[in-house]
């Protein structure tokens, strides 16, 4: 089964597992919300063999892409790499629960704002890797920043809920999207065309049952992989720009980057796949940048260099 299809499956047991973590972090803190969590986290190591192994790929080939890291991927490296993981979901409830958080940078800001200003809405590329929830937290003190998030599962909807319970603001909604068609695609333009953001996920190829989404192939860490053709696609048909928003936590607090990854453009139709090519390759690259910055945190659990029929 695809990660998709793992993910769509308890939609009502995810809501309530978020409820309890909410609740454990409110009653005892950081220690009690662990005490709940890592147990979950060791079963979860110890018997997830799909991504354990999917974290030790990504670990071995980040450790040949880049030896000055020093990494010795390993199981204690990739146990690491699950406490990471675990750290962030706690940074998460952080913003949830409306506690101040610290921005030691963000790279990008005046660029955003002066876009914001003119009204220009786009499409914000992000990824696996980092805290979405972190930074969507810090969009909340810019009031012309209006994010829809479109995402891949069924769980929009129990997100959508939770999120409205911790008096989250309704700038940012979540969007469920199954398939681009004309009335989606068109939605989606009226909402660029109003000033808002479109965030996407892009370092994930959805398959779904019976079919498997359109890919683009790019190097990233010296080997072949897929990237999902949707979210450049998007871009081109919109024609407006294309940003890589990521928050990633430094010793001093969060680092915030966005990243222009294209201007809005009309392409001439011959120059298309080329251009897409282009468009993707300038996502892997920042985003194997922000993996040597930050080599644990990226939370891609799947098997990302297999191919479209795997």
């Amino acid at each position: 089964m695809s990660w998709a299809g793992q993910r769509e499956q308890g939609g009502g047991f995810a809501y309530y597992g978020m409820k309890l973590l909410l609740a454990s972090y409110r009653v005892g803190g950081k220690w009690l919300f662990r005490v709940c969590l890592y147990p979950v986290l060791g079963w979860f190591f110890w018997l997830g063999a799909a991504p354990r192994r999917a974290s030790l790929d990504y670990l071995q080939r980040l450790a040949a892409h880049a030896p000055e890291l020093g990494l010795r991927p390993g199981l204690w490296l990739c146990w690491r790499h699950f406490i990471a993981f675990a750290d962030m979901v706690l940074d998460k409830l952080h913003a949830w629960s409306g506690q101040p958080l610290a921005a030691s940078s963000i790279r990008g800001r005046e660029g955003m704002l002066q876009r914001l200003a003119a009204g220009q809405g786009g499409i914000m590329l992000t990824a696996h890797l980092g805290n979405t929830e972190v930074m969507q937290a810090f969009a909340e003190d810019i009031p012309a920043l209006h994010l829809t998030i479109l995402v891949h599962t069924a769980h929009a909807a129990q997100f959508n809920r939770l999120l409205g319970e911790q008096g989250a603001s309704s700038r940012i909604r979540l969007l469920q999207v199954e398939a681009l068609d004309a009335v989606l695609a068109a939605d989606l333009a009226a909402r660029v065309a109003a000033g808002e953001w479109l965030v996407i996920a892009a370092d994930r190829v959805p398959h779904r049952k019976g079919r498997r989404d359109a890919t683009l192939p790019v190097r990233f860490l010296g080997h072949s992989a897929c990237l999902p053709l949707g979210p450049h696609l998007l871009a081109l048909l919109l024609a407006c720009p294309l940003v890589l928003a990521c928050c990633v936590r430094e010793q001093a607090g969060f680092a915030l980057s966005f990243t222009m990854l294209s201007e809005a453009q009309t392409v001439p139709r011959s120059q298309r796949n080329a251009w897409l090519q282009a468009s993707a390759q300038r996502y892997a690259d920042e985003l194997q940048a922000l993996c040597r910055q930050e080599p644990l945190q990226w939370f891609n659990f799947y098997p990302f260099w297999s191919t479209p029929d795997e």
